[in-house]
C-alpha cells in the first residue's frame, strides 16, 4: 500500500511539474526578448536600414560584382555565413532578413512572398544597385524567381537551392518530430523548445551529425522572439493564396538569366523529383543542376565547402569578362 501511495505521489509531482513547465512556456516566460536576440546576433557587420516603415536587418560586405542572398523560411541572414565568407573576397555580398523572419521588423500585415519581393525591390532601390546575382534557398529561392521574372534587366544570374515552384508536400519527419510539432502547435503555440529545433533540424540534414550547436542556437533564439509565431502563421496563410494557389511555374518560364540549381538529394521537404520538374519549368533559360547525394535541405549549412566551391565556379563563369575575375 505504501508503495502505491509513494508511486501515486511521484506521478502527481511529475504531472504538476510538466504542467508548470508547459504553462510557463505558454505564458512566454521562456521566450528571449527581441533586444536580447538583437544584441547577440546583430553584431558587426550587421546594420539596420529603414525601408519605408520596415526596419531591415542587413549585412553588406566586400567589393565587386553584387550578390544578393535570400534565406529560407524560418531562417535568417546567418544561414549564409559560410558562403558569404567565401564570396566577399571577390564580390559585394548583401544579405538581409525578410519578414516575418529574423530581426527585420515589418509592422504591416504579411502578404506572403510578394511582400518579400517588394522588400527586395526597395532594398535594391535604396542601395542603388544596377545588376546582381540572386542566391536563394527554399522559399528564398522562390522569391528570387518571382523577382527575376519581373526584373530581367536587373538579374544577371540565379543560384538556387531546394527550390519549390509549387506547394511542398508534407515533410517526411519521424513520429518523434511530428509529436513535438503537435505539442507545440496545440499546447504551447507561442514557443518551440530548443529540443524541437535540434530534432527537426537534424532530420532536415542528410547527415544529422553535421548539425552544429551554433546553428541550433540561432534557429531557436531568432524564431522564439515574442510574437514571432503569430507573424509566421499569418505569412503562411497569406502565401497560400498569393503563390501556392497556382504555383510559381509561370514565373519560372519568364526567367531569362542563367541558373545554377543545387539540390540535396536527402531533402525530406522537397523530394528529388521536384528538381527535375523545376528544370523543365525554366523554359526560357539554361539551368545547371547539381545533385549532392548525401545532403539535405540546407546545402550551405551542411555541405558548405563542396556546395560553396560549385557556387563560386558558377559565379566566375557569370563574370568571366569582368576585370579581376
Amino acid at each position: 500500500m505504501r508503495f502505491f501511495k509513494w508511486a501515486g505521489g511521484l506521478i502527481l509531482i511529475l504531472i504538476l511539474g510538466v504542467a508548470i513547465i508547459l504553462g510557463t512556456m505558454r505564458l512566454g516566460w521562456w521566450n528571449p526578448s527581441y533586444e536580447q536576440v538583437k544584441t547577440e546576433y546583430a553584431t558587426p557587420p550587421s546594420e539596420f536600414i529603414q525601408v519605408g516603415d520596415i526596419s531591415v536587418h542587413i549585412r553588406d560586405e566586400g567589393e565587386g560584382p553584387v550578390i544578393i542572398m535570400l534565406h529560407s523560411s524560418m531562417a535568417n541572414l546567418r544561414q549564409w555565413d559560410d558562403w558569404a565568407d567565401l564570396l566577399k573576397k571577390d564580390y559585394r555580398v548583401i544579405r538581409f532578413d525578410w519578414a516575418p523572419y529574423g530581426l527585420t521588423i515589418d509592422p504591416n500585415p504579411p502578404t506572403g512572398m510578394p511582400g518579400a519581393v517588394q522588400l527586395l525591390e526597395a532594398v535594391v532601390a535604396q542601395k542603388q544597385l544596377e545588376t546582381f546575382t540572386l542566391v536563394g534557398s527554399s522559399s528564398g529561392a522562390t522569391v528570387s524567381v518571382l523577382y527575376a521574372s519581373a526584373h530581367p534587366e536587373k538579374v544577371r544570374a540565379l543560384a538556387l537551392s531546394a527550390l519549390p515552384l509549387k506547394a511542398p508536400p508534407p515533410t517526411d519527419f519521424s513520429q518523434l518530430t511530428w509529436g513535438l510539432i503537435w505539442v507545440h502547435q496545440n499546447l504551447i503555440p507561442n514557443y518551440n523548445s530548443r529540443l524541437y529545433y535540434k530534432q527537426a533540424m537534424s532530420e532536415l540534414y542528410g547527415k544529422p551529425e553535421r548539425l552544429t550547436p551554433e546553428v541550433v542556437d540561432w534557429y531557436y533564439k531568432t524564431n522564439t522572439i515574442p510574437g514571432g509565431y503569430a507573424r509566421v502563421r499569418a505569412y503562411y496563410e497569406a502565401n497560400k493564396q498569393a503563390v501556392w494557389a497556382t504555383g510559381a511555374g509561370d514565373y519560372a518560364a519568364k526567367v531569362q538569366a542563367p541558373i545554377l540549381l543545387q539540390w540535396g538529394d536527402r531533402d525530406p521537404v522537397l523530394p528529388i523529383d521536384m528538381a527535375t520538374d523545376a528544370v523543365k519549368q525554366f523554359s526560357g533559360t539554361d539551368v545547371t543542376l547539381v545533385h549532392y547525394p548525401d545532403t539535405g535541405h540546407y546545402p550551405m549549412l551542411e555541405n558548405n565547402v563542396e556546395t560553396g566551391a560549385d557556387l563560386k565556379a558558377f559565379l566566375v563563369k557569370v563574370h568571366a569578362n569582368e576585370a579581376g575575375q
